[in-house]
């Protein structure tokens, strides 16, 4: 028996460009709750306008009751599923499901100007082969993706001067400084940053227990003076595509973007617990005497003590945040843990539970924003890459990092090839692979960074860095000075890294140039001997 209704499906496109396109945290923060938003308040108004008998709790029901999907007793709307930048609606009739996507659109352009949409309206049948109808309306709005490109900001003329954040033309006076004139989309970005905060520290209040808060400002992360690092990390799921396409049903889709963001949120707030229990650890690392000398030097307009961390996405499987430049790669590990164990249950074909791969993109704090966090993108990406190569059944979640230093510009394959290679071989060894001890594992790399740390003086450390960029002949003379030293590097079971510094056939590498690196970027206290408990 036929069921057909009306399916509106939509998507919140070029996320990042809107969400990353400022060096203004602030902005950023605003960018991304406004995206947030869009599946929130304008779009649970827009279908209220259109079809004024609509309850409040149509729209939390796909969330609460996964089963229920008909149309039954003269139902006029249900939620398909909202997540994953999408949003799945039924309309009884085509012209109610056309009247919303013109009043949310419309929305949007007030609320939210500058977020570019993607929507189709496709007739769709609840009691048909459901990966069938839902590959059609998914190809559908991939045409009408790259078929239209809406106008969602003011164009510019000539006659109107150019906003200083955006480039976009200035039309809304600023109300800090009302001698300041802004773009509209800036505008509604600033004014929206606020709000994500409220929302933020509601949604971690317990945790936060009116004592801790985030900041706004890229410089209050926790940043000593004259030392001014951030980390950007970029934390992506592994195979979601192919997990909700292998769905069959749409409670089965309903209950996988669920059980998703429960894993994402529970792993945040573990991570966001941890940093807080571990604090008086967390800021002696960063050169602090104790939490009080960090507390007195960063602290909110309400006395409350600023984290060195700062969310700016957490959706489905997507995460994004901000930390000090020390601490990104401590964290996005610790994410990655949380991540698998809470999302153990969710498991793929193979048997397997969910994972993730993350880059962290560590560079000062006045480096472009958004270069910084398409570095971490690519990192993110080169993570993929390389577990994708592997042939272990559970392929787990990946890392890799890059310190950017000075200037270098270009993608990360270019930075690597021109600046990271040696007469010997390639300087950089990563990604990583989390809870993992085998040659590419994270722990291996945490346990013989510890050794060298312990066992090299600095003036050690700096020869061997310099040997590893040279030929033969400097990694000769550097081998023999530190045996007639008796000192030994640290080594990789059934490797020869100790003893050749670079290994390899077709590729050689070396795993002591990122010891190095990353012994100045994760916490101290992570890479000395536990103490013994009497």
């Amino acid at each position: 028996m036929s069921n057909t209704v009306f399916a509106v499906l939509t998507e919140v496109v070029s996320i990042q460009k809107y969400v990353f396109g400022s060096n203004k945290l602030r902005e950023n923060l605003g960018a991304s709750w406004l995206i947030q938003q869009s599946y929130k308040e304008p779009l649970k108004n827009c279908v209220k306008k259109v079809l004024p008998s609509v309850n409040d709790d149509v729209f939390d029901e796909w969330e609460k009751n996964s089963n229920v999907i008909q149309m039954n007793n003269g139902a006029e709307f249900k939620v398909g599923y909202i997540g994953g930048g999408n949003a799945l609606l039924f309309f009884k009739e085509e012209e109610k499901a056309k009247n919303f996507i013109k009043e949310w659109t419309k929305s949007l352009l007030v609320q939210s100007p500058g977020v570019v949409t993607a929507v189709t309206c496709n007739k769709f049948d609840l009691n048909n082969n459901f990966p069938e109808e839902i590959d059609k309306i998914f190809k559908k709005l991939h045409e009408n993706k790259y078929s239209q490109i809406p106008q969602t900001v003011i164009p510019r003329h000539g006659i109107t001067a150019e906003c200083p954040h955006s480039g976009y033309s200035m039309e809304k006076n600023w109300y800090p400084l009302k001698i300041t004139y802004l773009s509209s989309t800036i505008n509604a970005k600033i004014h929206s940053a606020e709000e994500s905060k409220k929302e933020l520290e509601e949604i971690y209040k317990a945790i936060l227990n009116n004592q801790f808060c985030f900041t706004d400002e890229l410089d209050e992360l926790g940043q000593q003076t004259g030392e001014s690092h951030i980390a950007i990390v970029h934390i992506d799921g592994n195979g979601m595509g192919k997990k909700f396409q292998a769905k069959e049903s749409l409670p089965e889709l309903r209950e996988l973007s669920k059980s998703v963001k429960k894993a994402t949120d529970k792993s945040f707030e573990l991570l966001i617990g941890l940093i807080i229990d571990k604090f008086d650890d967390i800021v002696t690392a960063l050169g602090y005497k104790d939490s009080s000398d960090y507390k007195g030097k960063h602290k909110c307009k309400d006395g409350k003590t600023i984290l060195p961390i700062r969310p700016i996405i957490i959706g489905g499987d997507d995460i994004t945040f901000v930390s000090e430049g020390r601490l990104g790669i401590y964290f996005a590990k610790l994410f990655l843990e949380f991540f698998e164990t809470n999302g153990a249950d969710i498991k793929d074909d193979g048997g397997n539970g969910l994972s993730a791969c993350a880059g962290v993109a560590i560079t000062k704090t006045k480096y472009p924003f958004y270069r910084g966090y398409e570095l971490a993108t690519e990192l993110c990406s080169n993570a993929k890459k390389v577990r994708k190569t592997q042939k272990d059944k559970d392929k787990g979640s990946w890392l890799d990092f890059h310190i950017a230093y000075g200037g270098f510009s270009g993608t990360l394959e270019d930075i690597r090839k021109n600046h990271y290679k040696a007469p010997m071989g390639d300087l950089c060894f990563r990604p990583y692979k989390i809870k993992d001890s085998n040659e590419k594992g994270f722990e291996i790399l945490v346990q013989n960074t510890k050794k060298l740390k312990k066992d090299f003086p600095k003036n050690k450390l700096k020869e061997l860095r310099q040997a590893l960029t040279l030929g033969q002949e400097s990694i000769d003379k550097f081998k023999k000075h530190i045996t007639a030293r008796g000192l030994n590097l640290p080594e990789i079971e059934g490797k020869t890294y100790q003893k050749n510094l670079f290994v390899g056939e077709t590729q050689r590498l070396t795993p002591y140039f990122d010891m190095i690196e990353f012994m100045e970027f994760y916490p101290s206290f992570e890479l000395e001997d536990k103490k013994k408990e009497a």
